[in-house]
């Protein structure tokens, strides 16, 4: 990321709740793959876009929240974790060595049991190589994918990431990007898109669709790749513009992981979440309280239109297609069965086993 301006800059709001996600979710991702029923004998963390590491006023940057999720949840003699790091800008590069030998002064495993590879280039046409020198192929991968919201990731390299074994991705995407340069770019972006060029249509949507479409069209490109299950949601802070992140993951367990870690963010970093799908735009962090109001929503409208469906399904529904747990459901479907907008099918109490439905959708 060739950075106009001084090196290292301040850390924007959302950026310190982009790194405790990441730090919760690896704390979670190093022990399970390492330790685990099922343990690799080594897997990858790689970053195409790292920076040098550190912001203007002193915060971790992505590398070293890494490492240290690494360190403090893995003892040193299990395993071996490979990091990669890439960035086109020189001064990032050299800072990142600094960084990473002040951060860690006395190294937290040995050489060949956490390989560190810092490279001058781009996430384009040097990353993919880098993993191949490395030999991280055939061993689980995190690619962090953390541009400024441009998304100059190859098609190509998604692809071969999702047909790797249980390797993710999460990716930064700003839709205000490429609605400001639809018309620039053009056919140059539909690479981002896995060549689809649907995406440009969005000059023809209202403004309040156009974030929607863009994201809708990036979820498409990456189970075009190859991910089966996506998680996106949307960081909004106090001032500036949102922020999508979507993972892709080969399996509901790391779409599970992920929601526990967005889930148990710190609040009081300022920055809300909102779910993509809500068309009230209702942020779900405002008080101590999750906001269910946007699950609410969602599940009524989808007992309207599919018909009568098990608790057990919904839930299944509210960890792969929303932003919320499983858990929330049965308090989301409460207010529904106050108001009279569902009822249990054969009477009884709201539980897991029961099937609901929505007595408006019979008589549509």
């Amino acid at each position: 990321m060739a950075v106009d301006g001084p090196v290292p800059w301040p850390c924007a709001e959302h950026t310190g709740v982009k790194h405790d996600i990441y730090r919760r979710y690896l704390e979670r991702w190093f022990p399970i793959l390492l330790k685990g029923s099922k343990r690799y004998s080594s897997v990858t963390y790689a970053e195409g876009f790292s920076g040098p590491g550190i912001y203007s006023g002193g915060e971790d940057g992505s590398p070293v929240v890494a490492i240290r999720a690494l360190s403090d949840k893995v003892p040193p003699t299990t395993g071996v974790a490979r990091f990669v790091f890439i960035d086109n800008d020189e001064r990032c590069v050299n800072m990142l060595w600094d960084t990473l030998r002040n951060a860690f002064p006395e190294r937290p495993r040995s050489q060949d049991a956490m390989p560190v590879v810092v490279r001058e280039g781009t996430c384009a046409e040097d990353l993919e190589g880098v993993l191949d020198e490395v030999r991280a192929w055939g061993k689980p991968i995190f690619a962090n994918l953390d541009s400024w919201g441009n998304v100059p990731v190859p098609f190509r390299l998604l692809q071969r990431l999702a047909n790797n074994v249980s390797s993710e991705v999460m990716v930064t995407l700003s839709p205000q990007h490429f609605v400001r340069f639809v018309t620039k770019k053009g056919e140059d972006a539909d690479d981002v898109f896995g060549g689809d060029p649907h995406w440009r249509t969005v000059t023809n949507l209202a403004p309040e669709a156009k974030s929607r479409h863009i994201l809708t069209c990036y979820r498409q490109a990456l189970r075009s790749a190859g991910f089966p299950y996506l998680l996106d949601f949307e960081l909004v802070p106090r001032h500036g513009q949102p922020l999508y992140l979507v993972f892709g993951t080969g399996h509901p367990f790391g779409v599970e992981k992920m929601k526990e870690s967005l889930w148990e963010v710190d609040r009081a970093q300022g920055v809300g979440f909102r779910d993509p799908r809500d068309e009230q735009a209702e942020s779900l962090f405002v008080f101590d309280e999750p906001q269910l109001g946007p699950l609410t929503r969602l599940l009524h409208q989808k007992l309207r239109d599919g018909g009568p469906g098990r608790v057990e399904d919904l839930r299944r529904f509210a960890l792969l297609e929303t932003v919320y747990r499983p858990q929330h459901v049965l308090r989301a479907l409460k207010p529904l069965m106050d108001q009279g907008a569902i009822e249990v099918e054969g009477g009884g109490r709201l539980r897991i086993a029961s099937v609901v439905s929505s007595p408006s959708a019979s008589t549509r």
